[in-house]
């Protein structure tokens, strides 16, 4: 079977969590389209939404730096321009902690990595996806090496002060399969399969100063044509 990178398909667990978490995730019917915004809505009567101006973070949100540390032969590189509102910086800062924190569990092999829980809302389909994709790793004994690289991203409004979606292309093709026993990489040829399109809801904290953290977690599809023009 051709292997796709990195070590487990984010599409098939993508797919896979979506299934799984059609009647948890506060929506009642599954369907991926309503794990967009609508999706969160039932968060509205969980906790209040924090005042806008409430309090002030020690720091600007950057997605181009982050506490999350990987090991050297794993890079991410997020080709995105920084949003002037602070809302939407915020959200994609937290978007780009996720991606770090699905390979941190892999590399940690620990489907319950403390640092990907800093970074999604509890029983939320973006925990279950990359929950299972890291749990397929564990099976097969695979880590991860090489280079993910992150384009073309959209950020949309924030909805209800606290939910903004955010969505981007993944470039997979010098992103490998690595076996913890041996070493050695697992490498395969660039494909329509290296190339994918992925949408986060990412949820507002409520103290000032903590991190947004991913809510829903979608795959778009395969995106070579939209990832690569």
């Amino acid at each position: 079977m051709h292997l796709t990178r990195p070590a487990v398909s984010l599409a098939a667990a993508t797919a896979a969590a979506a299934l799984l978490l059609a009647g948890c995730g506060g929506g009642e019917d599954g369907d991926s389209q309503s794990d967009k915004i609508e999706g969160a809505d039932s968060s509205k009567d969980k906790s209040p939404s924090p005042k806008k101006n409430e309090g002030a973070q020690q720091k600007e949100p950057d997605f181009r730096t982050s506490d999350i540390e990987l090991p050297d032969d794993v890079k991410l590189v997020f080709d995105w321009d920084q949003p002037s509102d602070p809302d939407k910086a915020a959200a994609l800062d937290g978007a780009a902690d996720y991606m770090r924190a699905m390979d941190h569990g892999t590399v940690k092999q620990d489907p319950k990595d403390p640092v990907l829980a800093q970074h999604v809302v509890p029983l939320q389909t973006a925990e279950e996806a990359a929950s299972k994709k890291i749990k397929a790793d564990v099976k097969n004994g695979y880590t991860v090496t090489g280079t993910e690289r992150f384009s073309h991203e959209q950020i949309g409004d924030v909805v209800d002060g606290r939910l903004v979606e955010v969505s981007f292309c993944l470039n997979q093709k010098d992103s490998f399969s690595k076996e913890i026993k041996t070493g050695k990489v697992l490498r395969t040829e660039e494909s329509e399969e290296s190339y994918l399109r992925l949408s986060l809801v990412m949820q507002k904290p409520d103290k000032a100063g903590q991190v947004w953290k991913a809510r829903t977690f979608r795959f778009v599809g395969e995106g070579k044509k939209k990832c690569t023009g």
